[in-house]
């Protein structure tokens, strides 16, 4: 269960209280691609992923006529929810242990020679993409569901079951 958001536009007040597995996709791209720094691009970004969680229900420029602090609470109240509630259990469907690199008395040497590069890291927004990928393909084998019912999904409800499935798949086998 996730907190009800809501926001007041032309057409009157419009709130959410659930996420779709859709929506989750949609913000992770979104995400994905906001690495600027300028306040511009931040609240340009807000805008789309507002809209984008509110069903495309306003358009921009009703958004960019919205009160101020109500739209910087309904934006807040959005990453809260994806970053906080949504990504976390993403990231725990299944507890591993962070595997520890050693370091080796020529690491160095290989980084002065150029035999081992720094390898970029990669974008955590993809990274969330790519496995609530992973979660609709698991969804799709163990619910029968297609694609799209899959995506219609609540994404809060959908995790917490395959967690369950995951922690209990030794049961049911004999």
């Amino acid at each position: 269960m996730i907190p009800e958001i809501e926001i007041t536009c032309s057409s009157g007040k419009i709130f959410i209280n659930s996420v779709t597995v859709e929506q989750y996709k949609k913000y992770a791209r979104l995400m994905e691609k906001n690495d600027s720094s300028r306040v511009t691009d931040a609240m340009f970004f807000n805008k789309r992923i507002i809209q984008e969680i509110f069903g495309n229900r306003m358009s921009m420029s009703e958004l960019g006529d919205a009160d101020a602090v109500e739209f910087l609470t309904a934006a807040k109240g959005i990453h809260f929810i994806m970053q906080n509630v949504i990504s976390e259990k993403l990231l725990n469907i299944v507890e591993v242990e962070p595997i520890e690199r050693e370091e080796s008395a020529f690491d160095e040497y290989d980084r002065e020679n150029g035999y081992e590069e720094d390898k970029p890291e990669e974008n955590e927004w993809k990274v969330c993409g790519d496995i609530m990928d992973r979660v609709i393909k698991l969804a799709i084998r163990l619910l029968n569901n297609s694609y799209s019912q899959c995506l219609r999904e609540d994404v809060v409800s959908l995790l917490d079951y395959l967690k369950f499935e995951i922690d209990t798949i030794h049961e049911n086998q004999s």
